[in-house]
């Protein structure tokens, strides 16, 4: 199962790489683009150490999931003070995206995508707890999990590319009305 959820971090950060350089004419999707690559280098990083945690590794990957959550609905604040920080490029970047912020309809399918991935991790992990404390031996989730994971990783793929194409053609616009 490692190898398999390894190959499919991996080919998500690619194309959230490959998502940043189409977007990167849009301030807003390249900040958003640009930090979910930040954590998604972390989740490729760190998934051959937490998948080997058991029961934990549910929670540990719900809590990314959170993490993920929060740094899509706090980036206007998190790109704010990144860009009074006045680190050269990184200002700029944080900056551009800080004044025309916008939540996008996409952004909002990506969380409760990741909200879903949440209730699938809990709902797995309580699964394993009841076939670990009791004679009832749940699979229903266990079966389904990798599959389940997979759909959810190729649909939020998909709302990424649908998103850098979108920034591509410039649809996302400031406050004011104008382009970005």
């Amino acid at each position: 199962m490692l190898e398999y959820f390894s190959l499919l971090n991996r080919i998500e950060w690619a194309i959230i790489i490959i998502a940043f350089a189409v977007s990167a004419q849009s301030a807003n999707i390249r900040w958003l683009t640009g930090t979910l690559i930040v954590l998604k280098t972390i989740d490729v990083l760190i998934i051959g150490v937490i998948i080997k945690w058991g029961g934990f590794y549910y929670l540990a990957i719900s809590l990314f999931d959170v993490v993920i959550i929060a740094m899509i609905l706090n980036r206007q604040k998190t790109a704010s003070k990144i860009a009074n920080l006045n680190i050269p490029i990184l200002s700029r970047l944080a900056l551009g995206s800080a004044q025309y912020y916008k939540l996008t309809s996409n952004e909002i399918c990506l969380i409760l995508l990741y909200l879903a991935s949440i209730v699938i991790n809990l709902l797995s992990l309580i699964e394993r707890l009841v076939r670990n404390y009791t004679e009832f031996e749940p699979m229903f989730i266990y079966n389904n999990y990798p599959m389940a994971k997979f759909v959810l990783t190729v649909l939020s793929v998909l709302i990424l590319c649908s998103l850098a194409i979108n920034g591509a053609n410039n649809l996302y616009r400031d406050r004011k009305g104008q382009k970005l």
